[in-house]
């Protein structure tokens, strides 16, 4: 069984020699920075959408695909997997590896998550003390009941428990999967992929999953693993494969075929997006053609570095924004003003905040790739 996805246009090493790219050599994957953005503001249109439908008349497939931005979030845990086996093969070798991989798990995403919770805080004062500490520890989707979780606090901050909960167990996977041959490997992907589609895990969110996975309490990582695992494969895929030139068209048909099933009704079947989007986060990966060299400019891999602030902070921004435009009567303006305003502000954080933070928190990290 091998993937469709992977089987064309690879010269490839031997599958001893796990890596073309040498650990100390390894260089920034700019356009999957780049990309981050556009899934950011995807998620943020999604939650725009209420205001937008009840002001805007929308085309009927402008509403069906923005009513499925939460699909970025896989989006979002395929490229976490891949950026981090492409970061980390062969680096993480004994426990001090591993805590030092913790280290860097911890400055690169609570520095933005904690400010996301105190920005929010004063609209979230009645919120249970239980359900505070558990977002503030990031397991609130570790339960397989969720009760009374969803939403706690800032609600997209149930992703990223579900990313810690990967962060953790990731040196695992690494281990086992960077020691399979190519064949293996392709395996993984297409099987991966399969269980992501046939079990629509990309449309599993905390506060809407019952908890139940044929008759059995499954937490919600769990559920999810399979398309971060997708993401690590490929990275390891990545990693075994000697550059040629690229057929740079199929990102496109890639990218085209995802706008299609996210514009479709076809409800939790558009978890069948997952396989283009693997597509399209490999074939960036080598960085050929106009769209790499896009998502590569100095714009969008500012926009893109900014992308984990802006998926954070969107409600923070919006309820801050509404508080203070209503109070000028202005409401509307306000509404239409929040992305602007988010995007802004995140920008803000990201460069004098998060950053700066990573930085002390983990001064000899190396910057493989620009948000891993």
């Amino acid at each position: 069984m091998r993937s469709p996805i992977l089987e064309k246009k690879l010269d490839e090493k031997p599958a001893q020699a796990l890596s073309s790219h040498p650990v100390a050599s390894r260089s920034p994957l700019r356009a999957l920075t780049g990309v981050r953005f556009l899934a950011a503001f995807y998620v943020v249109s999604f939650h725009t959408l209420p205001f937008l439908k009840s002001h805007f008349r929308l085309p009927r497939g402008v509403e069906q695909f923005l009513s499925n931005g939460n699909l970025a979030v896989a989006f979002f845990y395929l490229l976490s997997g891949f950026i981090l086996a492409y970061t980390y093969e062969g680096k993480i070798k004994n426990s001090r590896d591993y805590v030092r991989y913790l280290r860097a798990r911890f400055a690169r995403i609570y520095p933005v998550y904690l400010l996301s919770l105190l920005l929010v805080l004063p609209f979230q004062l009645k919120t249970p003390l239980a359900s505070k500490l558990a977002v503030l520890f990031m397991v609130q989707a570790w339960n397989p009941a969720n009760s009374g979780l969803a939403g706690a606090w800032n609600y997209p901050a149930w992703s990223l428990s579900v990313e810690a909960f990967f962060y953790i167990s990731f040196p695992v996977f690494l281990q086992w999967m960077s020691k399979q041959p190519l064949q293996v490997l392709r395996l993984m992907v297409s099987v991966w992929l399969i269980l992501s589609v046939v079990l629509h895990t990309p449309t599993v969110v905390l506060g809407v999953w019952s908890g139940v996975v044929y008759g059995l309490r499954v937490p919600l990582p769990v559920v999810r693993l399979p398309e971060f695992l997708v993401g690590v494969a490929l990275g390891l895929l990545f990693l075994k494969s000697t550059l040629r030139a690229r057929h740079s068209y199929l990102f496109y048909v890639a990218a085209a075929v995802t706008i299609v099933l996210l514009g479709l009704p076809i409800g939790t079947w558009v978890s069948l997006a997952m396989v283009p989007i693997a597509l399209m986060v490999y074939e960036l990966a080598f960085s050929g053609g106009s769209a790499a060299r896009l998502f590569s400019s100095g714009p969008l891999v500012l926009l893109g570095g900014a992308s984990y602030a802006i998926y954070l902070l969107q409600y923070p921004v919006r309820a801050w924004t509404k508080l203070l435009f209503s109070g000028l009567g202005a409401s509307l303006l306000g509404s239409l003003l929040t992305p602007v305003l988010l995007i802004a502000f995140s920008i803000a954080v990201y460069l004098f905040w998060e950053e700066p933070i990573r930085k002390l928190l983990h001064p000899g990290r190396v910057s493989l790739n620009a948000k891993h």
